[in-house]
């Protein structure tokens, strides 16, 4: 297939711009079927028209069913899209980004999928799937997971077929929640990852944001001490990753403390911990949960895709080694541009 995909680039390039249009349409409907045109039209960003007429010609191959509610996936819609998705990968060279970013950065294994998450966020569907696939890889009975938040975490939770998994897992969140929305907190992560697993779980229902004198009240509590070190004990964690901008808005960090990671050239965060563009922790904010010492020997799993997540995610990828990272095509052609 290299061969044939580096024929078609040479001789007619404007197959692949076509292909790209047609897979992002089929995945559109994979993840939101039935939908109609003119809400496919706005999540795609593209002419209502040029949509209509993309929709008739996948209908008139017998790959879409239109129905009162909108256009679904027929039984053959479905297999083309699963083996798109291949050749879409062929096509844009995404094992080449894959091998670039395992030598570059301190990783066993990188996935990348097609498209911006940043623009996108179907693109965080397939990324949830990419890391469900590599869970089933290491995911070994009797182990704890912690999971961290975020809506691309969210993804991952909703990718979990439940079947087939290690008797007596364990989920855990990695943190308290951020006072977002229920459906991104790491508790409610957790929990929807346990029950898919067939498995157990833990929360801790408390607020990540906490006074450290409060934090330092109830952190002895029975049952919160009982679920930390559960935490600190999980052998496998999946986290996502935050810039300094989105995190200061959700952490609620303004003022002195918002100058001071500036200054201090904060790009990224995780799990309350601040870090330059070379990995360095540069501040944190006092948190309920996982710390990056405690993440020694421990399988990392991380998931974070967007062009604009770019430099916050090699920082945390350079922070400490890891098992994997799940990235998008957007993300990991701004990464090797940066470490090139």
């Amino acid at each position: 297939m290299d061969r044939f995909v580096s024929l078609q680039r040479k001789i007619a390039p404007e197959i692949g711009e076509l292909i790209d249009i047609r897979y992002s349409i089929l995945r559109h409907i994979h993840f939101s079927q039935p939908v109609g045109r003119r809400t496919l039209s706005s999540r795609l960003a593209e002419k209502e028209r040029t949509v209509r007429s993309e929709l008739e010609f996948l209908r008139q191959q017998g790959l879409l069913a239109v129905g009162p509610s909108g256009v679904s996936l027929t039984p053959e819609g479905e297999r083309t899209f699963a083996d798109l998705g291949e050749y879409v990968r062929e096509l844009r060279g995404f094992a080449r980004l894959e091998r670039g970013l395992e030598e570059r950065l301190p990783v066993t294994r990188v996935v990348v999928v097609a498209g911006d998450s940043g623009r996108d966020p179907t693109v965080k569907k397939e990324m949830g799937r990419a890391v469900v696939r590599i869970l089933r890889d290491i995911v070994e009975e009797g182990d704890i997971i912690a999971a961290g938040g975020g809506t691309t975490m969210a993804e991952v939770a909703e990718a979990i077929v439940p079947s087939g998994w290690p008797k007596g897992i364990t989920v855990v969140p990695a943190r308290g929640s951020l006072g977002e929305e229920v459906e991104t907190q790491a508790d409610t992560i957790a929990v929807t990852m346990a029950k898919r697993m067939g498995g157990a779980y833990r929360v801790l229902n408390v607020p990540d944001d906490l006074h450290p004198e409060t934090i330092s009240r109830i952190v002895d509590e029975p049952r919160i001490k009982e679920v930390l070190d559960l935490i600190k004990r999980a052998r496998i964690v999946v986290h996502g990753v935050g810039t300094l901008e989105e995190m200061a808005r959700r952490r609620g960090i303004t003022g002195e403390a918002l100058e001071i990671l500036t200054s201090r050239g904060a790009v990224a965060e995780m799990f309350g911990y601040y870090f330059d563009s070379d990995g360095k922790m540069v501040y944190y904010t006092p948190s309920m949960g996982i710390r990056p010492e405690d993440l020694a020997g421990k399988k990392l799993v991380a998931v974070a895709g967007g062009a604009k997540k770019a430099q916050a995610v090699l920082a945390v990828m350079k922070q400490q080694s890891r098992e994997a990272l799940v990235t998008d095509e957007a993300a990991a052609r701004r990464m090797l541009e940066l470490e090139a």
